[in-house]
């Protein structure tokens, strides 16, 4: 599959998550190496509407999305990972009217486990935010049937 195709899926797969329709988030890159996501930092996310600085949960749905996105691409056959643990380090604000991008990528994967990690940023070289996820595989027999055919068109994504 092409990241062309993992792109198209993954924008697929946030169209059909409440949270990220809320949010407008965005697929913007997959590579071989990791997927982007963002979202615009809109004056409703504000958690500090005097210093206009965007809330802390937004950041966290953002990490969450991206390595989720991360997981699922970095298996060789899709499969639904649900989180089991999200960890942020924060390093300074995101601020309110500025795009915000986040990059995940898997950094290693069990039979049972995906480990992924993430960086936030608005401008190039100024980190946000740095996150580690970790999701449950669920295998084959629990994720639905035809789970990769709806996202990426095709049966099989080897």
């Amino acid at each position: 599959m092409t990241n062309q195709q993992k792109l198209t899926g993954i924008r697929r797969f946030m169209t059909l998550i409440p949270h990220c329709k809320a949010l407008s988030m965005q697929a913007e890159d997959v590579t071989e190496e990791g997927v982007t996501l963002s979202l615009q930092g809109a004056p409703s996310f504000m958690g500090n509407a005097e210093r206009e600085l965007i809330h802390g949960g937004v950041l966290s749905v953002l990490m969450d999305t991206a390595c989720g996105s991360a997981a699922i691409l970095g298996l060789p056959e899709p499969e639904v990972c649900p989180t089991i643990d999200l960890r942020m380090d924060h390093y300074r604000a995101a601020r309110a009217g500025q795009k915000i991008y986040c990059r995940a990528w898997v950094t290693r994967q069990t039979r049972q486990i995906v480990f992924t990690e993430g960086l936030i940023w608005q401008e190039e070289g100024q980190p946000i935010a740095k996150g580690t996820g970790t999701f449950m595989r669920l295998g084959a027999e629990r994720t639905p049937k035809g789970f990769a055919e709806r996202l990426f068109g095709q049966e099989s994504v080897k």
